[in-house]
């Protein structure tokens, strides 16, 4: 067993010390740090909401185009007869006539010999909507919305020039612009669809 002698004069504390806390300054810095890196994480949480948005309206235009085209044009190729002509607000087609320029709103086709079936693709220009309706009553339905040119539809010859007359072996050709607002950014998208067919049966 050791012993420890105490001598007169020493005097040891019995006391220790305590940690100090923070100084104001050292606090601030703390404080700005884990500010900045909160503005940091919300920052890019809202890219990638922006991004993922962007990406989303994007897709579904590709969709809603891959779907619209692949229709029309398979109903084309299909058709007995095609005619390229305007309607009006209240819903009238009217066939283009020889010696015009072939270039309307609407595109009436007849998938068979009865002149009482048909399908119509037009723009409304009520609401610049791109819409498709059949001869049976509350079959229109809208393809594309915001549409901004009148005249879609054109029918050209095989090297692109727009005909006067419904010659048997036109082409018809599909120019469709339009744009799609997103909600988080300032300015849409703007689209532009183009595709030319023409019917297998000549």
């Amino acid at each position: 067993m050791k012993v420890h002698p105490h001598f007169p004069g020493s005097c040891q504390s019995a006391v220790t010390e305590s940690p100090s806390a923070f100084t104001l300054a050292e606090l601030l810095v703390a404080v700005t740090v884990f500010l900045l890196l909160v503005a940091g994480v919300l920052g890019a949480h809202l890219f990638g909401l922006r991004m993922e948005q962007t990406v989303e309206t994007k897709l579904n235009a590709s969709n809603g185009a891959r779907n619209a085209l692949g229709k029309i044009t398979d109903e084309i190729r299909t058709c007995t007869s095609v005619w390229i002509g305007n309607v009006s607000t209240n819903g009238q087609f009217t066939a283009l006539l020889d010696g015009v320029s072939q270039t309307g709103n609407g595109l009436l086709i007849q998938p068979t010999t009865n002149a009482t079936n048909f399908i119509v693709y037009f723009v409304d220009p009520t609401d610049n909507s791109f819409r498709r309706t059949t001869s049976a009553p509350g079959m229109t339905t809208i393809i594309a919305q915001t549409v901004t040119n009148a005249m879609v539809f054109r029918a050209q010859d095989f090297s692109g020039n727009v005909l006067t007359n419904s010659q048997n072996n036109r082409v018809i050709h599909l120019t469709l612009e339009f744009y799609q607002p997103q909600p988080l950014l300032p300015a849409p998208d703007y689209y532009k669809l183009e595709t030319s067919v023409t019917r297998r049966a000549l």
